[in-house]
């Protein structure tokens, strides 16, 4: 069993505080870029090719290298499948809680890829014979992710994490109309307020959840639960871009892109326990008149919401040299991205009992704002063209996400030196890898192929890079008509790493600190996969 908190659940911990973490800025900061039909079955090796109107993300020079105007629209269709499960604990073989295997499919459409270039002949036959204007939406992200697991647990419980979170603050607190204005932990405000949690023994300021029970001062899960765990998350990331492009003398062109990067994301969680027999989990309850109501717990079903959007600027220049006839060299630098970020988040959570009205509570909804520095890029590539039979490409980026930033809004209020000293301490340089090729049978008719392979930036505690690496082939047909019209056909299959998370955080210690009662642990493979079509015209 893998007893470490991955950068998945660093972004669940993370929530209960506004959702900044080290997770946030990376999972914000990172390309998974689409594009064109075309440029994603040549595997976006389009550094040095250019020409497609999804080339201009990766070097703003290639809308130069397309002697004509143009304009295409790429709808796609994404489907995730993930396959969810428990790990097994160290020496045993057999999943710890979630046993159950469930994959879930979540398909959504989207257009990652619409845009036109006006080109502009200047009439020389030297020297500036032609520039180009151009204004693309492409999209460089899609979160699209939903997971289910379930199990069975005799040893702990969502309800006994959030007793922990509880623990030392006086019940009157929680009790308070003005709760929400303090800072103590959300799940607990909410857990109290809806009798999942609750004081026993006399204390003021000692809890237990519904779940458990206590015996000569050891806290234990009362009987076996039924868990269950889901969560959908949707959003994705564009970058719109206004361009300009000059060729010179069909030797050397020369591009610069304004973009504003949009995202947004909505992620929706859930916990969910159940008695597997009522009559074990016996709950009294303190009528006003001073008399006491027995019954039982049944389930509850708590859920934390959260959705955040942003904007920001960045710039990007680049070029296309053809040294020779049939050779191209690209190269193009873009600079990092202050991002607006703004979160909002709320939790609510209902618990059932078998003979008396259910508890309820929803939390009022947190908003927070902040600044986030994306990373520099850099990125390169080397085109061959064998006249109109095909080309080869490949290309090369490099993005350093130790230079990630979160910034207080306004600035001058700092509030993430320790977040920014994680973000150095555990990340470093990611690259990336992609190649591709395009085949001409006939003049109308392109086959084409691509292959990507994306380093992770994340380091463990020795500074060693941990070996999560992203890959995917693409495919593609590619048609051209006598005329102006022209269409296109991609499809690509992602390969990624296993994730694994805690379900909850683990909650139970010995005396010295030690884990001695595992929260259940969840492996995630995740099968990704996009179908794009590009319609386009030249004139």
């Amino acid at each position: 069993m893998k007893r470490f908190f991955t950068i998945a659940l660093l972004a669940s911990a993370a929530l209960t505080a506004g959702a900044q973490s080290v997770d946030d800025a990376y999972l914000y900061s990172q390309n998974q870029y689409s594009g064109t039909a075309r440029s994603v079955g040549m595997g976006n090796a389009m550094t040095a090719v250019g020409g497609d109107l999804g080339s201009i993300v990766f070097n703003p020079a290639g809308s130069a290298v397309a002697g004509y105007s143009q304009f295409s629209i790429t709808p796609d269709i994404t489907i995730s499948s993930i396959n969810a499960m428990g790990t097994p604990l160290s020496g045993s073989t057999e999943p710890y809680g979630f046993e159950d295997r469930n994959v879930t499919a979540v398909t959504r459409m989207s257009l990652p890829n619409v845009g036109a270039t006006m080109h502009i002949k200047t009439g020389r036959r030297s020297g500036l014979k032609g520039w180009t204007f151009g204004f693309i939406v492409q999209g460089t992200n899609n979160f699209l992710q939903e997971i289910y697991a379930s199990g069975s647990n005799y040893d702990t419980s969502y309800a006994g994490y959030v007793a922990s979170l509880a623990e030392g603050t006086q019940n009157s607190e929680f009790a308070a109309a003005d709760v929400y204005n303090t800072n103590l932990p959300r799940e607990a405000i909410v857990g109290y307020r809806s009798d999942m949690i609750s004081t026993y023994g006399g204390y003021t300021d000692r809890y237990l959840g519904v779940t458990e029970r206590e015996a000569d001062g050891v806290v234990s899960v009362a009987s076996g639960l039924n868990q269950k765990y889901g969560m959908l998350r949707t959003g994705t990331k564009y970058d719109i871009i206004m361009n300009t492009g000059f060729n010179f003398s069909d030797r050397f062109f020369l591009g610069f892109n304004l973009g504003i990067t949009q995202m947004n994301l909505t992620n929706d969680e859930y916990w969910f326990e159940e008695a597997m027999d009522p009559s074990k989990f016996a709950i009294r309850f303190r009528n006003q008149d001073g008399t006491y109501t027995e019954t039982y717990f049944d389930n509850f079903r708590f859920r934390r919401s959260y959705e955040s959007d942003g904007a920001g600027v960045y710039a990007k220049a680049g070029f296309i040299a053809v040294p020779f006839q049939g050779l191209r060299i690209g190269a193009a630098i873009q600079t990092p991205t202050v991002v607006g970020v703004h979160e909002s988040f709320a939790f609510d959570n209902r618990t059932r009992f078998t003979s008396t009205d259910p508890g309820y509570e929803k939390s009022e909804e947190e908003n927070w704002a902040y600044n986030l520095k994306t990373p520099l890029r850099f990125n390169a590539g080397l085109a061959y063209t064998f006249d109109k039979i095909g080309l080869v490409s490949a290309d090369y980026e490099l993005c350093d996400y130790s230079g990630m930033r979160v910034r207080s809004t306004p600035y001058y209020i700092d509030d993430y030196t320790d977040l920014n000293g994680a973000i150095t301490g555990t990340m470093g340089i990611s690259h990336m890898i992609r190649v591709g090729g395009e085949l001409r049978p006939m003049p109308e008719f392109a086959i084409r192929v691509g292959y990507n392979l994306t380093t992770s930036p994340e380091r463990d505690d020795a500074g060693k890079y941990i070996r999560a690496n992203r890959e995917n082939v693409s495919f593609g047909l590619g048609f051209d008509s006598p005329g102006s019209f022209f269409a296109d056909l991609g499809f690509r299959m992602h390969f990624l790493p296993d994730d694994y998370f805690l379900v909850y955080p683990d909650y139970i210690f010995d005396a010295t600190g030690a884990v001695s009662g595992y929260s259940p642990e969840i492996r995630s493979k995740q099968g990704l996969y996009d179908i794009l079509l590009t319609l386009g015209w030249r004139f």
